[in-house]
């Protein structure tokens, strides 16, 4: 073996070696990798014990119908009717009768009721917060399909407590004052020394509900360690504002990973469906402007998640969850939010010390850039505003001039550029007539580049202004329909600018249009066409027909996409518009185009004999490659 040989070996293995190392995973990626095949495991797993649940629960409804039957036949007594519960509910038969009632805690935000059987939520009313049509506003309403369930083993009875009647004592009404939250605990008994409770806190000035689950003296008939405890949670999502469309597009549900980003599911389409294949932190059944949130002091292990669109008049969706409960703990604790999806309330909410619990994410602001702006600048805006101004309208006016004058500087620079194009327009036509050939479109673009470099002028400067505004506009976009200080907020002739103001109702739908008319809809498409209209007299005269069609196409288009929008988005567009061709006209009126040429001409002369910028000598770099690359195979298809 020679020297050259053995070098190239070493080299190779040396290679293969920094290869495997530098591509290694890290500790963090191989523990990530371990989280996600154990949480794997743990679904097969909890999906097969689910699976004999399920069968378990049907082998004791057979039973006890069977008993029953035998009961009905025989004539047999009371103490029949007791065999029959035992086989169903075995050790937890002493609760499998009882009366179902009503009981109520409230404090100043919202008011709770309970069912004893179950010892479920039946419905939470909002105190602030009226439906569009005036009437009281539930996000949880009295339905039988509404259920807050636990499933589990006690000993061989597969046992769901929305079939247990609870046992409560107290006063079947209950308010929670500044000093003294209220409490309802709900015990369904084994006998007088084991018991299962749920227990439920509700502070004053809160939409917090504490939830705690304990199992009292059950070791020896709920074995934690190996019986399946899962909780279900279903509920309606009510229809509680005018235009289902865009509140049947803003509902789903959403969850967040214990230390991952938070996510949604079924926003679009009609169901959806995802399996949580690791530790979750909390569930939420949010509507457009309210929601349901489950969160674990905790985590849940995994669980499963559903959501269907309704056919009802009075319900969007149907969500429906199924989490498991942590297999090792003492008691379970948790806590409900029901409430406002407001961004500064959620962002507050801890249950524990030192959350991370994200909840501000349920308020669609936008990703990155769109986020930040919307959250470290508009929104401090707008409550500083609202702090001492009664009006939204008003604060809408009030921060697109301050939107407007802090873009000034962009836009007066792009309205400059704009005008610089336009004076150097004829020597840009006379450098057309010098190169009128087809062949010769580079030479023209080589000369046109020089012009506008000598000149100081670039052809993008009209253009990375507006670009630059781009990530406010699209913020403002995201931010006011998403605004629940908006909703049922009047002003001029719209009675809520978080919705369409319809003026003239058709009674029938128009395709892409709607059934309606939104004033301020078409006031900002009307001025969005005027602004089009005095820009294209500002413009150099070099947009293409295409294109100058496309601009005046943009305001319908527009008229259309914006009918069913909130009309507290659409108002500020129309303020934007107007305020966009005041400038216009101001500029233009106080912009001496004849100063600007003498002073471009200027540059043109100081710079003929200097070396070109940077750009210029790429861009015709470029050129001259390409046009020798062209040339080259010119002659290659002469000599063939």
């Amino acid at each position: 073996m020679d020297k050259n040989t053995l070098i190239g070996i070493t080299l190779c293995i040396a290679i293969f070696i920094g290869f495997s190392i530098w591509n290694r995973p890290s500790e963090e990626q191989l523990a990530m990798q371990k989280r996600y095949r154990d949480s794997i495991a743990q679904v097969q797993q909890r999906n097969a014990e689910a699976e004999y649940l399920q069968d378990r629960l049907r082998d004791s409804l057979e039973k006890a119908t069977a008993a029953l039957s035998d009961t009905t036949q025989s004539g047999g007594g009371d103490s029949l009717a007791l065999a029959n519960y035992k086989a169903q509910f075995g050790k937890f038969a002493p609760a499998a009768t009882g009366a179902d009632k009503d009981i109520v805690i409230s404090n100043n935000k919202m008011i709770v009721t309970f069912s004893t059987k179950g010892a479920m939520i039946k419905s939470v009313q909002l105190k602030d917060y009226k439906t569009n049509s005036g009437d009281s506003l539930f996000v949880m309403k009295r339905d039988p399909q509404n259920e807050i369930n636990l499933d589990f083993f006690a000993g061989n009875n597969a046992i769901s407590t929305k079939n247990l009647f609870f046992t409560f004592d107290g006063a079947s009404e209950q308010q929670a004052t500044q000093n003294s939250p209220c409490d309802a605990k709900f015990r369904a008994y084994v006998d007088n020394n084991s018991w299962l409770e749920f227990a439920y806190s509700l502070a004053d000035d809160s939409y917090i509900l504490d939830y705690t689950i304990t199992f009292h003296n059950l070791e020896s008939i709920v074995n934690r360690n190996s019986s399946y405890i899962d909780l279900t949670w279903n509920q309606f999502l009510p229809v509680l504002e005018r235009g289902n469309s865009w509140e049947l597009n803003n509902s789903g549900i959403y969850y967040k990973y214990d230390g991952d980003d938070v996510e949604d599911l079924g926003l679009t389409g009609d169901i959806a469906d995802e399996k949580l294949a690791g530790s979750t932190k909390w569930v939420a059944f949010k509507g457009q402007y309210f929601s349901s949130i489950l969160i674990s002091k905790s985590t849940f292990a995994n669980g499963q998640l559903e959501i269907q669109k309704t056919s009802s008049r009075n319900n969007l969706k149907y969500a429906a969850s199924r989490l498991s409960l942590p297999s090792n703990a003492v008691a379970d604790s948790m806590a409900f939010y029901f409430g406002p999806n407001k961004f500064n309330i959620l962002k507050e909410i801890e249950v524990t010390p030192d959350d991370n619990l994200d909840l501000e994410d349920l308020v669609p602001l936008g990703w990155t850039i769109i986020g930040w702006v919307n959250r470290f600048l508009i929104i401090p805006l707008f409550n500083w505003l609202g702090s001492f101004i009664p009006s939204y309208g008003l604060i809408i006016l009030i921060i697109t001039l301050i939107v407007k004058a802090v873009l000034l500087p962009l836009t007066y620079k792009s309205y400059k550029s704009t005008a610089a194009m336009r004076v150097l327009r004829p020597q840009v036509e006379e450098i057309n007539k010098k190169y009128p050939k087809p062949e010769q479109a580079m030479d023209k673009q080589k000369a046109t580049m020089a012009l506008y470099s000598k000149a100081g002028v670039s052809p993008m400067g009209g253009c990375l202004p507006m670009l630059l505004q781009m990530p406010v506009l699209i913020a403002l976009f995201r931010f006011f329909p998403a605004s629940i200080e908006l909703r049922q907020q009047g002003f001029l002739w719209s009675d809520d600018l978080s919705s369409f103001d319809s003026i003239l109702d058709f009674g029938f739908n128009i395709p892409f249009y709607g059934d309606h008319i939104s004033l301020f809809a078409l006031l900002m498409a009307g001025a969005m066409l005027l602004q089009t209209k005095i820009s294209g007299q500002m413009d150099s005269g070099q947009q293409m027909p295409g294109m100058k069609l496309m601009m005046y196409m943009m305001p319908v288009m527009m008229l259309c996409w914006f009918n069913d929008y909130s009309s507290g988005l659409t108002y500020y567009y129309f303020l934007s518009n107007v305020i966009a061709i005041l400038q216009i006209v101001f500029i233009r009126n106080n912009m001496d185009e004849a100063a600007i040429l003498a002073k471009l001409n200027e540059k043109v002369a100081k710079n003929s004999g200097k070396k070109k910028s940077g750009l210029l000598a790429r861009l015709e770099e470029a050129q001259r490659k390409q046009m020798k690359a062209l040339e080259e195979q010119k002659k290659k298809k002469s000599k063939r």
